[in-house]
C-alpha cells in the first residue's frame, strides 16, 4: 500500500551574526560603558564593529503543519504557500516589452507575526530574564515584549540582498534532499497592525539591476587645476587619498575621453580626445570619472566581469567553463571593444551584449547563471519529447501567435562614433547592416514590414561580419510568426522541462494541413510552481531556424546520396549550384551558422 505524505515548503533566510561572545576577547565591548545592554550578535546591535566576526545563521519558516522537525528549529509562521512569478526569458531580445535579459523571477512569502521568547535567537536570553544582560533595568521576560518579526526587523535592518531559499518536499524528507530554489531579498513589508509580514525576493540577477549595480563605479576625484585642450597634463586629484579608487587606463572629463596613469593622487594624461570625443578645456573641480574599458575581449569574460565585479554576484554562481564552451562553439570571432564613460546599469550593459545573440538567465534550482547562444540544436543535442499523451495535464495547454515578435528586416547598427554621446541613435553610429526577407514582406506572405533595430556599441569601430551574422540569425529565427504555448505538467517530468532548453512539442494544437499532430521544436521561456502538490506551469516559444544547418565534417565522409540519414543531420554537403537541390532526394541546401 502506498502511503501519501503531506507536501511541505520551508523558507530559509540567511542573516549575518557575530560568532564572538559579548565582552570576551577579541570583543572589547563593556556592559554599561559600550552600551546599556548586551548586543544581539547582529551588526546593527554590535558595540565593537571593528571586531565583528561575521558568520551565516539560517532562519527557517514553514506553515503550521504536523511533522515539522524540531531539531531544525523551524518557525511555523508562514500564513500560506509561497507565491511565485517566474523568470521569463526574452529570446533574441526581440520582445520590446521586456528587458533584453528578460524578467526576473520573484517569490513572495507571507507570515503571521507571533510572540517569541527569543530562546532560539538571543544568545543572552537567560541573562535578559535575570537582569545581568542590561544595566538600565532589571530582568524581564522577552516573550512579553514585542513580536518576532518586529524585533528581527530592528535587529537586522540590512536584509536587502541577503539569500532566501524555498525548499520543497514532503514531510519527513531531509532538508538536504528537498528541491531548492534560490533568491535574494528585495523587500520587507510589516508587521502591520494585524501582524502580517510580507517578504519579497528575486533571483540572483536582481543584483545586476540598474539602480543597484553600475559600471564603471562612480568616481569622486576632482581636478585641482585647469587643463588646456591639448597638453598631456600632470595634475593631482582632490580629495587627498582618492587616487586609490583609480586603476589607470581611460577616463572622462566632461565629454572628453582621455587615457592616463596614476601614482598616489597624481594623474598623468597619456592620450586626449579618444573614442570619437573632442578635446576641450577643463576647469578645477571638474570630475575625473574613470571609464569602463573593454578591448578585444570575449563575451563570456566581459559579462562575467560585469556580474562579479560590479554587481558583486558570487562567482560560485557562474560556471565560466560552460560559458566558454558555448562561446567557442557558437560565438567564434565575437570580440568586444567598448568604452563606457559614465556609470551605467549592469543590467542595461549585459542586455546590450545579449543582442549579439546570447542569453543569460538564473537557473534557480541548480544555482547557476546560464548562458546560451541563439542557435540551432548542436550535433548530438536532443530536444526532449513532450506530448498531450505523456506530459501535459489534460485541457491545460494554451496556444497563441506572437505577432509583434515576427521580423521581416533587421537593422543592426555598429561603430559608435562618439562614446560620450547617444548609444541608441543611428546618427551616432558609422555602419548599419540591413537584412531583409523580401518574400516575408510580399503580398503572397505577410504583406507587411516588421523592423527590429539594434544599436550595438560593443563592436568597437564596427564589425560588418559579426553584425551580418547576428542579424541573419535573428531573421532566420523570427521571419515567421513565433508561436507560444503554456501548459501544466507534473513534477515527474521536471527533468525534461528545463528553462532555456529546446523541447519537441507534439500536441493537437499544432497540426499539419491534414490535421495530423505536427512535432514542433520550441524553447522553454518560463517555469513556475502553481501549487504545492507538484504541479508546474511552463511557457515555450517557437524554436525554428529556417533551413537545414550543417557542420564541417571529416574528409572521408561519403557523398550525400551514399550517406545515412543520421550522417546527413550531422554534416555539410555541397549542393549543385544550378539546381540548388540534392538530386537523390530533392532536399534544399545546407546553411552555415
Amino acid at each position: 500500500m502506498t502511503v501519501s505524505r503531506e507536501i511541505i515548503q520551508i523558507v530559509e533566510i540567511d542573516i549575518e551574526r557575530c560568532s564572538l561572545t559579548y565582552a570576551s576577547a577579541p570583543c572589547t565591548a563593556v556592559l554599561g560603558t559600550s552600551g546599556v545592554r548586551k548586543c544581539y550578535n547582529t551588526f546593527f546591535s554590535c558595540q565593537d564593529t571593528p571586531n565583528f566576526d561575521s558568520e551565516v545563521e539560517t532562519l527557517r519558516f514553514a506553515q503550521n503543519i504536523d511533522g515539522l522537525p524540531f531539531a531544525e528549529r523551524i518557525y511555523p509562521a508562514m500564513s500560506g504557500p509561497v507565491s511565485t512569478n517566474p523568470t521569463r526569458l526574452n529570446l533574441g531580445g526581440v520582445n520590446v516589452r521586456s528587458g533584453a535579459l528578460g524578467k526576473r523571477a520573484r517569490v513572495t512569502v507571507n507570515f503571521q507575526d507571533f510572540a517569541d521568547s527569543d530562546i532560539w535567537f538571543d544568545r543572552y536570553q537567560s541573562e535578559r530574564v535575570d537582569g545581568t544582560a542590561q544595566t538600565d533595568e532589571g530582568g524581564y521576560e522577552p516573550g512579553d515584549r514585542g513580536t518576532f518579526f518586529a524585533k528581527l526587523r530592528c535587529r537586522f535592518p540590512y536584509y536587502v540582498g541577503r539569500p532566501l531559499r524555498v525548499l520543497e518536499g514532503q514531510v519527513g524528507d531531509a532538508l538536504s534532499s528537498m528541491r531548492t530554489r534560490n533568491y535574494v531579498i528585495t523587500e520587507w513589508k510589516g508587521p502591520n497592525a494585524a501582524g502580517q509580514v510580507q517578504i519579497t525576493a528575486k533571483d540572483v540577477l536582481d543584483l545586476a539591476d540598474n539602480v543597484k549595480a553600475q559600471a564603471p563605479f562612480p568616481s569622486t576625484g576632482k581636478l585641482t587645476e585647469d587643463i588646456d585642450d591639448s597638453s598631456l597634463a600632470v595634475f593631482d586629484l582632490d580629495p587627498a587619498g582618492v587616487g586609490t579608487d583609480y586603476t589607470g587606463g581611460r577616463a572622462s572629463i566632461g565629454s572628453e575621453v582621455v587615457s592616463y596613469t596614476i601614482a598616489t593622487d597624481t594623474v598623468t594624461l597619456t592620450g586626449r580626445a579618444l573614442d570619437g570625443s573632442d578635446a576641450s578645456t577643463h576647469s578645477a573641480d571638474d570630475l575625473f570619472q574613470e571609464a569602463y574599458r573593454v578591448e578585444d575581449e570575449t563575451i563570456s569574460a566581459t559579462v562575467f566581469d560585469l556580474f562579479t565585479v560590479f554587481a558583486e554576484i558570487d562567482s560560485a554562481f557562474i560556471t565560466i567553463a560552460d560559458w566558454q564552451d558555448e562561446e567557442e562553439r557558437w560565438l567564434q570571432g565575437f570580440t568586444l571593444t567598448n568604452t563606457v564613460t559614465k556609470p551605467t546599469g549592469v543590467n542595461l550593459l549585459a542586455g546590450e551584449i545579449s543582442t549579439l545573440g546570447v542569453m543569460f538567465w538564473w537557473d534557480e534550482v541548480n544555482q547557476q547563471i546560464r548562458m546560451r547562444a541563439n542557435r540551432p540544436l548542436d550535433v548530438g543535442e536532443t530536444a526532449p519529447d513532450l506530448s498531450d499523451s505523456d506530459t501535459f495535464i489534460e485541457d491545460t495547454i494554451q496556444n497563441e501567435d506572437l505577432h509583434k515578435e515576427r521580423l521581416s528586416r533587421v537593422l543592426y547598427w555598429t561603430g559608435q562614433l562618439d562614446v560620450t554621446s547617444s548609444a541608441t541613435d543611428g546618427n551616432n553610429f558609422a555602419r548599419v547592416q540591413v537584412v531583409i526577407d523580401a518574400d516575408a514582406e510580399s503580398e503572397d506572405e505577410y504583406n507587411q514590414t516588421q523592423i527590429y533595430e539594434v544599436f550595438q556599441r560593443w563592436l568597437g569601430v564596427g564589425d560588418d561580419s559579426v553584425a551580418s551574422a547576428v542579424a541573419t540569425r535573428l531573421l532566420n529565427r523570427y521571419r515567421d510568426t513565433p508561436r507560444q504555448i503554456t501548459f501544466t505538467y507534473d513534477a515527474k517530468d521536471a527533468a525534461s522541462v528545463v528553462l532555456g532548453s529546446p523541447v519537441t512539442i507534439t500536441s493537437r494544437v499544432f497540426t499539419d494541413d491534414t490535421g495530423n499532430a505536427l512535432p514542433s521544436q520550441m524553447q522553454i521561456t518560463s517555469i513556475e510552481e502553481i501549487s504545492p502538490d507538484n504541479r508546474l506551469r511552463a511557457t515555450a516559444q517557437t524554436y525554428q531556424f529556417a533551413g537545414r544547418y550543417g557542420f564541417i565534417t571529416e574528409n572521408s565522409r561519403s557523398n550525400y546520396a551514399a550517406s545515412t540519414d543520421d550522417e546527413k543531420t550531422k554534416g555539410t554537403y555541397i549542393v549543385d549550384e544550378g539546381t540548388l537541390v540534392f538530386a537523390s532526394d530533392g532536399s534544399s541546401p545546407y546553411l552555415m551558422y
